[in-house]
């Protein structure tokens, strides 16, 4: 997959995680948030930011009139797009924008947020010198990590009270409807999710991180406020057509498949190729159904 069309996929998903978000998970965090009276910004940390959309999400759903939001992607091409959407988000919102050196400031009635973003991975990052963060969030980013070594990290980032607001952590379940020989789709699909922790020399995510999160958290003495399912769905209008960009989100999934099972010697490929034409052309007929279990929680160390 080219950068442009990574791009445009994260663009695509937006649609999709906008629906999907756990909202009583998201309204404990900013009940919470909102209880603390505190005349100073918010100091808020994202990692994996990638092209900014939970930014502009955040904005959107009045997480706090101010706030000073880090947000680091270790692709210097991801922050060059975030960079852009924000330009372009504060048009379309009748925003006034203003971009330094090191920081864009937005500013709306009632508003004002002052945004870092940061081409740096995060274990880099996580080593710096830090202030301490009033919130940490990590979206769609935990299950491509390594559990034990990622959190703890994450959670020496706050300062005492702090929160966190993971979301979107991938928890084992992927369907495809209508059925296509289903055995041998099960056997795609439980070799993809145990490709998850082949990543990166095996040091990448897991299939169950949703809870397996839940879990760590609660044996590490952390007080998990909120906790809740933030399921992918898609489905077709009556039209036969996808909302948004989402029938390109959808044929992007089968990508990431097909690149993480191609050459496998335990996969019959010809029938992998029959399974992925069969369901690329379920997406350009608009018939396909397509389901990923995921868990949203927050929370305070």
């Amino acid at each position: 997959m080219t950068l442009t069309d990574f791009r445009r996929y994260l663009s695509a998903k937006q649609t999709v995680d906008d629906r999907s978000l756990n909202r009583w998970v998201y309204q404990t965090l900013q009940a919470t948030l909102a209880a603390r009276l505190n005349s100073r910004p918010l100091a808020i940390l994202e990692i994996g930011c990638g092209t900014g959309t939970m930014i502009e999400r955040l904005w959107e759903w009045g997480l706090t009139p101010r706030a000073c939001y880090t947000a680091i992607d270790r692709e210097v091409d991801l922050i060059a797009g975030a960079r852009e959407r924000l330009r372009d988000f504060a048009r379309r919102h009748h925003l006034w924008v203003e971009a330094g050196d090191d920081a864009i400031f937005l500013t709306g009635p009632g508003r004002e947020w002052q945004i870092f973003l940061r081409a740096v991975d995060f274990f880099v990052c996580a080593a710096e010198p830090h202030p301490g963060y009033d919130l940490v969030l990590a979206h769609a980013v935990l299950d491509l990590l390594d559990l034990e070594e990622s959190l703890p990290r994450l959670l020496r980032l706050l300062r005492p009270g702090g929160l966190y607001y993971f979301t979107l952590n991938f928890d084992g379940v992927t369907i495809f409807q209508p059925a296509f020989d289903p055995e041998f789709e099960a056997k795609i699909l439980d070799r993809y999710h145990h490709s998850m922790a082949e990543r990166q020399g095996g040091r990448g995510g897991h299939s169950q991180t949703g809870r397996r999160l839940i879990l760590t958290l609660c044996q590490a003495g952390s007080e998990v406020l909120a906790a809740g399912s933030s399921d992918w769905l898609v489905w077709p209008t009556p039209a036969k057509v996808y909302p948004a960009d989402e029938a390109f989100f959808l044929q992007c999934l089968l990508d990431f498949i097909a690149a993480a099972l191609i050459h496998r010697p335990d996969l019959d490929q010809e029938r992998l190729n029959a399974w992925l034409c069969h369901r690329r052309a379920q997406i350009a007929a608009g018939e396909l159904v397509f389901l990923v279990h995921q868990i949203d929680v927050c929370g305070r160390p």
